[in-house]
């Protein structure tokens, strides 16, 4: 038959039962006290948190923005280079035409501008000062030249009809001539004249 257990081991069993349940009662009151304040407190990192979501987040976005703007302008640059490496080689293919030309040209006038250097220097040498100034004093008259020139042509045109008459009026003056040299005493007459002239003179 089990035996009971002793009166004073089982007070002490008791009384350890009843304190361990004491500060197990007096430690959950002081938790549960405390759970507004740890609550609080947990809030309140917890809106930290939010509020440095937030800032990474606007800052993100800025980032993103930033970016899509570079990303624009790194695209327009590229347009932009793609029209001027156009015009580039546009500029190109006419430079190698001139290039090409200008070659042709300096093929075609070489011997020439080599055979006209020596006549060129002798000119230079030779030219004087005041030959320069006449020629400049021509260049200036040249205008009035042309309007003078240009008023002549006509009466120039006209001569081709005269000319005919022209020569009729001189066969017959020298028909005159011979005709008055072969009267008797002109040469007389014509001493005495000459001779009345010199005279007048």
């Amino acid at each position: 038959m089990p035996l009971l257990p002793n009166p004073l081991q089982l007070v002490s069993t008791v009384q350890k039962a009843a304190q361990s349940s004491l500060q197990w009662s007096v430690d959950t009151a002081v938790f549960v006290a405390g759970l507004p304040t740890r609550v609080s407190a947990l809030l309140d990192e917890a809106e930290g948190l939010v509020r440095q979501v937030s800032g990474v987040v606007d800052g993100a976005a800025r980032a993103v923005a930033a970016a899509d703007t570079v990303i624009a302008a790194c695209a327009a640059l590229v347009d932009r280079t793609a029209v001027v490496a156009g015009e580039t080689e546009v500029v190109v293919a006419s430079a190698s035409r001139s290039a090409a030309v200008a070659d042709q040209l300096l093929e075609i006038y070489q011997p020439l501008a080599l055979t006209a250097a020596p006549l060129a220097t002798q000119f230079v040498d030779e030219i004087s000062e005041d030959e320069v100034h006449a020629a400049v004093r021509l260049l200036d008259q040249l205008p009035e030249l042309t309007d003078r020139m240009a008023a002549l042509m006509p009466i120039l045109a006209t001569l081709d009809t005269v000319s005919p008459e022209i020569h009729e009026l001189l066969e017959v003056v020298k028909d005159v001539r011979q005709a008055i040299i072969g009267v008797p005493g002109f040469g007389f007459f014509r001493r005495r004249g000459e001779d009345k002239l010199g005279e007048g003179e």
